[in-house]
């Protein structure tokens, strides 16, 4: 028995003392870990600051080992609203309350720094920011954080409508509106031929004239003679109110239209920025500054859309004035001449009245009016379809 427990013995001090080395190299090595991660330099951004519903973009870490130690085992925890979808992400949960915690691992070498890119797609209309991620160091029975300030935000702007889904007038896909005062030239309206004169460009030429008339010399060139223009301006009313003649409405009915008058918006937005045409835009809707309206005047240029959409993508679907209050502000405003769109889920007498106010003044009044298959339903239900 006795040469039982020495065996036992010599077997065992090695392995106590072998324990005890590797505890004590451990805990000096989470004691150096935990100095050395609060160096570390971190930072998490969007490829871009805003993008359209349905889009996709990239979201990229960068670690940066501000020491002459490795440190492994490096995990950066931090959470990502679910409507930002990892792709790379299977177990995707279609819920727009919900976030999605993302770890990333990370083992660096001294003076190292490391990139890693994650692609999203944008789910929602929304506004999104990243500010703080965490490094969770365990010890045995022991667990302290790390954490990294920043800043990272986007814009998701509500998604923008194909023009085969939206009634838009004739007008606005002809160009410019023909004006006498000779402004710009629009190369889409032609009212007749003349002769070549020195500095027309090529994309003027008339072929077939010039081949009629029968070539001799440059003087006997013939060029399109093209109509002046004028700068086109648009105003468009969003109508978050909903009507007070029928019950309320589910709020699942009224977000999904409200988020389409908002791609509705978008859709014209877009359009005035690749055509270069002045655009304003007033809705009737809360926003995240408290505010009870949007309202941006009649203006041109990629930061004054671009300001326009970033409202819309912080914009709450919930109503701040009554809608006859925004066209009546807008009747009273120095607009003249302009093409608008009152983009609503239903008109009334009292709309019709401000709108009448506002067609004397501009060139055209349309009117889009939302709906969709639920929303129809309750119509029918309520009596009113």
């Amino acid at each position: 028995m006795y040469n039982i427990l020495f065996e036992i013995g010599i077997y065992a001090v090695p392995v106590l003392l072998a324990a005890v080395v590797i505890y004590f190299i451990y805990a000096a090595y989470y004691k150096i870990k935990i100095s050395l991660i609060k160096r570390l330099k971190y930072r998490r951004e969007f490829s871009v600051q805003g993008v359209f519903e349905g889009e996709e973009l990239i979201i990229t870490e960068t670690i940066y080992n501000n020491s002459a130690l490795p440190i492994f085992f490096v995990d950066v925890e931090s959470y990502i609203h679910n409507s930002l979808n990892l792709l790379d992400y299977v177990g995707y949960d279609d819920n727009d309350s919900a976030m999605q915690l993302v770890i990333s691992r990370f083992h660096l070498m001294p003076y190292m720094q490391v990139k890693r890119r994650h692609k999203i797609k944008c789910m929602r209309r929304g506004y999104y920011t990243m500010n703080t991620a965490c490094i969770i160091t365990k010890k045995i029975g022991i667990e302290k954080n790390s954490y990294f300030n920043f800043n990272a935000e986007l814009y998701v702007y509500p998604k923008p409508l194909e023009f085969n889904q939206i009634s838009y007038p004739v007008n606005l896909l002809q160009g410019d509106s023909i004006s006498q005062r000779m402004v710009m030239q629009d190369p889409f309206s032609i009212s007749g031929i003349r002769d070549y004169s020195t500095g027309d460009p090529f994309n003027m030429i008339n072929f077939k004239a010039t081949a009629k008339s029968g070539f001799q010399g440059i003087q006997s060139i013939k060029v399109n003679k093209l109509d002046y223009c004028s700068d086109r301006i648009f105003m468009v009313y969003i109508n978050f109110q909903s009507p007070s003649e029928t019950a309320s409405i589910p709020t699942d009915i009224y977000e999904s239209l409200m988020e389409q008058a908002l791609s509705f918006a978008a859709s014209f937005v877009s359009e005035a920025l690749r055509n270069g045409y002045k655009i304003g835009l007033s809705a009737n809707c809360q926003l995240a500054s408290g505010e009870n309206r949007m309202a941006f005047p009649i203006t041109g240029g990629l930061y004054h859309i671009e300001d326009i959409l970033k409202e819309m993508a912080k914009a709450q679907i919930k109503c701040g004035v009554s809608f006859a209050s925004l066209l009546d502000g807008g009747a009273r405003a120095d607009i003249y001449n302009a093409e608008i769109f009152v983009i609503t889920p239903y008109a009334d007498i009292v709309i019709d009245n401000s709108i009448a106010v506002l067609k004397r003044r501009n060139n055209a009044v349309t009117i889009v009016e939302l709906e969709n298959e639920e929303y129809n339903k309750f119509l029918s239900s309520a009596g009113k379809a």
